[in-house]
């Protein structure tokens, strides 16, 4: 059900979004090595954004390859989004990104970008700009908290479009949701522009 969900929501995003740049879709007669030639890329670079291609010689017509654009937000979101199947939640998680929680995967994600932030998510509430909830960018980072003295618990990455994405938890793992959603409007506290 809760892959179902994942598939609805991200399908949604992909009806309503224009097309990411920094996401290429594999067409017939692509090799890795030829698509980062053609995206500019080094094929290692390539490789590395791309940990779901288990076997570099087996992609698919179709298959949604992650690749650097002129958008460091953008490109944040879809490798962020590459992810979703990828990655397991595992508290203090040093596997990143296979096994890790919402700040080591956080803090794996941005660093593909050249961001560097702390380990843990009460720390990388210290870092960045200070957001309001309305003004919210592309790639800004969410912080949550589910504890009375608000002590913040939990990270994610505002998508944009009214939705975020964060590895959330041993049930839910990779999860795109709502900013409008109950449990997102019930334990936000504010949001760090990093980039």
């Amino acid at each position: 059900m809760k892959k179902l969900l994942s598939i609805f929501i991200c399908t949604a995003l992909a009806c309503t979004a224009t097309k990411a740049s920094a996401e290429y879709i594999v067409k017939q007669g692509d090799s890795l090595t030829g698509i980062a030639n053609k995206v500019g890329m080094t094929y290692k670079d390539l490789r590395l954004l791309n940990p779901q291609i288990i076997n570099p010689n087996l992609i698919h017509i179709g298959d949604y390859i992650v690749i650097r654009s002129k958008d460091k937000a953008q490109d944040i979101v879809d490798y962020a989004r590459s992810l979703q199947d990828e990655t397991v939640y595992v508290y203090g998680g040093q596997q990143a990104p296979t096994h890790t929680d919402c700040s080591g995967w956080t803090q794996h994600i941005y660093a593909k970008f050249g961001v560097k932030l702390p380990r843990v998510s009460r720390d990388q509430a210290r870092v960045g700009t200070p957001v309001a909830f309305k003004d919210m960018r592309k790639a800004d980072l969410m912080f949550f908290s589910t504890r009375a003295d608000k002590v913040i618990t939990h990270v994610g990455i505002y998508m944009g479009d009214k939705y975020w994405i964060s590895n959330l938890s041993t049930k839910q793992d990779v999860e795109v949701l709502s900013t409008f959603g109950s449990w997102t409007q019930r334990y936000f506290l504010w949001a760090k522009r990093v980039i």
